[in-house]
C-alpha cells in the first residue's frame, strides 16, 4: 500500500464490507487478473490434453469408474451380509432367553 493511501482520508473502509481499504483495490484486481490468467491457462491445457490423449484418458476413466463401482457394490454386499448376521444372532440370542 502506498504512503499516500495510508495517510489520506479518501481511502475509507465505509464502502467495503471486507474491512479492506479501497486503496488496495488495484492490488486485488491485479491478483484477480493473475487468477484469471491461470484459470484460462488451465482450461487451454485441458483442451490440449483432450485433443492429444482424450481417447486414452477415456479408457483410463472407464477402468477406474468400473473398479470403483465394483468396490462399492462389494462394500454394500458385505454390509448387507453383516446386517443379516447381526439380525440372525440377535434372533438366536433372544430365543435362548425365553427357555
Amino acid at each position: 500500500m502506498s504512503e499516500e493511501c495510508s495517510t489520506t482520508k479518501s481511502c475509507s473502509t465505509a464502502h467495503n464490507t471486507n474491512n479492506d481499504s479501497e486503496c488496495d483495490m488495484h492490488e486485488r484486481l491485479l491478483a484477480l487478473a493473475d487468477d484469471a490468467w491461470m484459470e484460462l491457462l488451465k482450461e487451454k491445457m485441458k483442451t490440449e490434453i483432450e485433443k492429444t490423449n482424450g481417447p486414452h484418458m477415456n479408457n483410463i476413466a472407464k477402468l477406474v469408474v468400473d473398479a470403483n463401482c465394483a468396490k462399492w457394490g462389494s462394500m454394500i454386499q458385505v454390509k448387507v451380509k453383516c446386517n443379516e448376521y447381526k439380525e440372525s444372532l440377535k434372533a438366536l440370542m433372544m430365543g435362548g432367553c425365553n427357555k
